[in-house]
C-alpha cells in the first residue's frame, strides 16, 4: 500500500490523524461540558485557566480567539458557577489574574483522571527519546496552529 501524500508533499496520513485528535478533543469537551454545567467554551476556558495558571483576562481571549467583552461573560458564567476566580496579581496589584477554584481543580482531575492514566500507560510504552520526539513533534503542531489560528483572526479583523 502506498503512502497518501497531499498537496504540497504533505504527508496526509499524519494531517488526517492530527484533524481526526482535534474532531476527538471536540468531542470530549462536548461530553465533559454537561458533567461541569458549562458550555463548550466555558468549559475550553477553564481547561486553558488550569494549564496556565496566572493569565489574565485578556490573555484568555487572546488564547480563544474571543473579543474581551465576550470573555467577561465567559469569566462571569465560570466565577458563578465556582469553577474561577478573579485576583490582583500578588507583584503588580493592577493586573487582574484568573485563577481555577480548588473544586474546579478537583472536579477537572475526577473528570479526566481515566483519560490521564490511559495517555500515561501509553508514553509509558514509549522510550525517553521517543517520547521527547512525540513532546517535540506536538509542541511545534500547537505552534503550528496557534500561528495559524493568529493568522486567521488578523483577517477577519481587517474584514478580508
Amino acid at each position: 500500500m502506498g503512502e497518501k501524500e497531499g498537496p504540497n508533499g504533505r504527508h496526509q496520513p499524519t494531517v488526517d490523524l492530527l484533524r481526526e485528535l482535534a474532531a476527538s478533543l471536540d468531542a470530549l469537551t462536548n461530553a465533559a461540558s454537561p458533567h461541569a454545567g458549562l458550555n463548550r467554551t466555558d468549559m475550553r476556558a477553564l481547561d486553558i485557566i488550569n494549564m496556565q495558571q496566572g493569565l489574565t483576562a485578556g490573555q484568555l481571549a487572546g488564547r480563544l480567539k474571543l473579543t474581551t467583552g465576550a470573555i467577561t461573560g465567559v469569566l462571569d458564567r465560570l466565577e458563578r458557577g465556582g469553577h474561577a476566580r478573579r485576583t490582583h496579581d500578588v507583584e503588580d496589584r493592577r493586573r487582574v489574574v484568573v485563577q481555577p477554584t480548588p473544586e474546579a481543580r478537583r472536579f477537572g482531575s475526577v473528570l479526566f483522571r481515566q483519560l490521564d492514566r490511559d495517555l500515561d500507560e501509553l508514553m509509558s510504552a514509549y522510550s525517553p527519546d521517543q517520547r521527547s520526539l512525540v513532546e517535540e513533534f506536538l509542541r511545534t503542531v500547537t505552534e503550528r496552529v496557534i500561528q495559524r489560528a493568529e493568522e486567521l483572526s488578523t483577517l477577519e479583523r481587517k474584514g478580508a
